[in-house]
């Protein structure tokens, strides 16, 4: 697995070299040197409250009082594991449900919540993907290169959406056979204490229901926050174009998710979606670079304090036998 980790990694950095051997990189800093220190920091601003935004449909599926930041905190530690580590975008889930841990949830409840949330934020992409191909529908069915494929990609998404229900319901159904299987286990209290976190989620359907809601108004916001890279680089588009290609550029994500950091994909297509909305292909890569620009300088600070609040908490642990011994 992790030679074909690589494997995958290596072919999508050639695609990133292969995008900027073709298009003409001038073009690309020009774009990037016209967004400046200020309208960098605009990003930065904005791409953080695009993580507020995103982090908002964990709220309704977590009972158990927890700092309000640590959600948030788990949101971001989550993208950046995943836009920055040489990790999918799984294994950066992995690390949000471990700061909800770090943050009081129990283990079971910290997982159950983020498989919920995970499952209700993938019902609501795919809202947002119809919606984004709704948007660009007009601009798709006049490009010859992209017309043939529009009936696809509503079908396709489509599937995706029903995978996600069906998703839900493997959850509620795994959990009852991962109780039995673990039963006779020491760790069985730990399936059942699972079980019951998921199955008391799914019993509540208002605050599911609100998930889903609130996580499709955060992919908008990531459309808007798009938008909102456009003008700094100079180029103004509407704010329904912005959505559309970030929509499909989800949904693109979404379907290469075994790409570690999305990298060469994220880049091809915003390359790709831009002329579609009447931008430069280099108007595309210049916002996906400043898109990883922006994951690294939130990212970085963020991850490095993970990893040093679970290194104190590793030697509160460590401690404790040493204090007990005098």
């Amino acid at each position: 697995m992790q030679i074909g980790r690589v494997s995958v990694g290596l072919l999508g950095a050639c695609l990133l070299a292969w995008l900027l051997l073709r298009l003409d990189v001038s073009t690309v800093f020009t774009a990037l040197g016209h967004a400046g220190w200020l309208g960098f920091g605009l990003v930065l601003a904005g791409g953080l409250l695009l993580t507020l935004c995103l982090s908002s449909g964990l709220y309704p599926l977590i009972f158990t009082q927890i700092p309000l930041v640590s959600m948030p905190l788990a949101r971001q530690v989550r993208d950046s594991a995943g836009d920055i580590l040489p990790f999918t975008q799984v294994g950066g889930i992995a690390a949000g449900m471990r700061v909800l841990i770090l943050a009081g949830l129990t283990p079971a409840r910290a997982i159950a919540a983020g498989m919920v949330d995970v499952t209700t934020e993938l019902l609501a992409q795919s809202l947002f993907i119809l919606l984004g191909l709704f948007l660009a529908a007009p601009a798709m069915r006049a490009d010859p290169h992209w017309a043939p494929y529009l009936g696809w990609l509503i079908g396709g998404t489509a599937l995706f959406a029903f995978a996600i229900l069906a998703f839900a319901v493997a959850q509620l159904a795994g959990s009852h056979l991962a109780e039995k299987a673990m039963r006779p286990a020491t760790f069985g209290a730990s399936a059942a204490a699972f079980r019951q976190a998921v199955h008391q989620l799914y019993r509540h359907r208002a605050p599911v229901a609100l998930s889903v809601v609130l996580h499709l108004f955060g992919w908008c916001a990531s459309g808007l926050w798009l938008w909102l890279v456009f003008r700094v680089l100079g180029h103004a588009v509407s704010p329904a174009s912005a959505i559309a290609i970030q929509a499909l550029l989800e949904g693109l994500r979404s379907a290469t998710v075994f790409i570690p950091a999305a990298i060469g994909v994220q880049e091809a297509g915003y390359a790709a979606l831009a002329p579609l909305f009447g931008l430069p292909t280099e108007v595309g890569l210049a916002a996906s670079l400043l898109r990883r620009a922006r994951d690294v300088v939130i990212g970085v600070p963020v991850l490095l304090l993970w990893q040093f609040v679970e290194a104190r908490r590793i030697g509160k642990m460590t401690q404790k036998p040493l204090a007990t011994d005098r």
